[in-house]
């Protein structure tokens, strides 16, 4: 049997089982879905593998609102992409947005999660990070509070780095695998824990591992995992010393209801 019909098998078996669990009918196929982040600080306290040192902000209300730069120069229009919340229903938005250098730019659309911002259609690189937040004191462009930050693209990657996602109300998501490595060659050793959380519910662990020097997690569901709509699905790690780097990422497809 070969792989395509392996995997049509599996994608049938996960449109079954939506529609004897949850009754939805779905259409699998519209969108892949590719997430991946790096925490080079990651330590002794459990935390998230995102590009910056907090908990990217989940807002109970569509708090984060804008965005700007910590380089003065930087006039690129980027692709936000998140969610909307309105009681624990969340709507996908993407937008673009110009930014005005280290000046605050308000977003169209104020968001209550940022999964992305990516630069996607410009020929230049951004000459700073790029930060969505809601709305506090600044310096140079930079939030001084990172409790306030949704998401920040750096400038390496010229996209956000964060190994987490949310789905949103019209959408389920069918994850196929998830990984976690050390992204330097160090002396250490991690868990590694990945988690769905249905907004307004407690989150629910759906896979731990241990990484270290000489031992990566690669773990593809098979079955595939089905995570329903309004969730948020995160990474964390638990390491046994300072300042670890650690990259983490998962993927799967996108479930579309129909009715």
């Amino acid at each position: 049997m070969s792989n395509s019909s392996i995997t049509t098998g599996f994608f049938e078996h996960a449109a079954a089982e939506i529609l004897e669990t949850y009754g939805h009918r779905v259409k699998i196929g519209r969108k892949s879905l590719h997430k991946f982040g790096r925490n080079e600080d990651a330590g002794t306290s459990e935390t998230e593998i995102v590009a910056f040192g907090s908990t990217p902000v989940r807002s109970t209300t569509n708090s984060i609102d804008t965005v700007s730069s910590s380089n003065a120069t930087d006039t690129q229009t980027l692709r936000v992409e998140g969610c909307t919340i309105v009681g624990n229903v969340l709507t996908e938005v993407i937008q673009n947005v110009t930014l005005t250098g280290q000046t605050k730019k308000l977003l169209d659309t104020p968001l209550s999660r940022v999964t992305r911002i990516a630069n996607v259609t410009n020929a230049t690189a951004t000459l700073g990070d790029v930060y969505a937040y809601e709305d506090t004191t600044i310096s140079a462009g930079v939030p001084t509070d990172p409790a306030t930050i949704g998401n920040k693209m750096t400038i390496e990657a010229q996209s956000t780095l964060l190994a987490g996602t949310s789905v949103g109300s019209t959408n389920y998501l069918i994850l196929c695998n998830a990984y976690s490595y050390l992204g330097k060659k160090q002396s250490a050793v991690a868990n590694i824990n990945l988690e769905t959380n249905l907004v307004g519910f407690v989150p629910r662990t759906i896979l731990q591992a241990g990484i270290g020097t000489y031992r990566n997690m690669d773990h593809d569901f098979f079955p595939f995992y089905i995570v329903r709509p309004n969730s948020d699905i995160l990474i964390t790690s638990l390491s046994d010393t300072l300042a670890v780097d650690i990259t983490a990422g998962f993927s799967g497809f996108y479930a579309d209801i129909i009715n």
